[in-house]
């Protein structure tokens, strides 16, 4: 069972961060709430993978949202955009299925990993 601080504070402070960074950089808000959903809820959840799946299932009404956002803002390219989204929706499905089927400490290495080599691309 999760405390009342934690699920009344830190739920919705990792929401509101979330969904800032999403806004603001077009993606990465999955990352704190990955984050912040092991750190202060690792030791009640046993089945780590659920993190990954409840940062999507946040992220998609975010990921909307931010869309629509950027989309009246001038911002969106349409034309590119089409280009990506069947791909993009086979990675998706394939990720969906080996989620389950990669342990949880490799989908740990594999989650910092991508989050290391993103921030090193970005710097550099």
């Amino acid at each position: 069972m999760i405390s009342g601080f934690k699920k009344w504070v830190l739920l919705p402070l990792l929401g509101l961060i979330a969904g800032f960074l999403n806004a603001l950089l077009g993606a990465g808000g999955g990352i704190p709430l990955v984050f912040g959903m092991r750190r202060f809820f690792g030791e009640k959840i046993a089945d780590g993978h659920r993190f990954y799946a409840t940062a999507l299932a946040v992220m998609l009404p975010l990921s909307l949202f931010s869309v629509w956002q950027y989309k009246k803002g001038g911002a969106l390219p349409v034309p590119s955009l089409w280009a990506l989204l069947l791909p993009a929706a086979l990675g998706g499905a394939l990720g969906a299925f080996l989620l389950k089927r990669i342990p949880i400490r490799l989908m740990n290495k594999i989650f910092a990993t991508v989050v290391l080599f993103s921030g090193i691309l970005l710097v550099f």
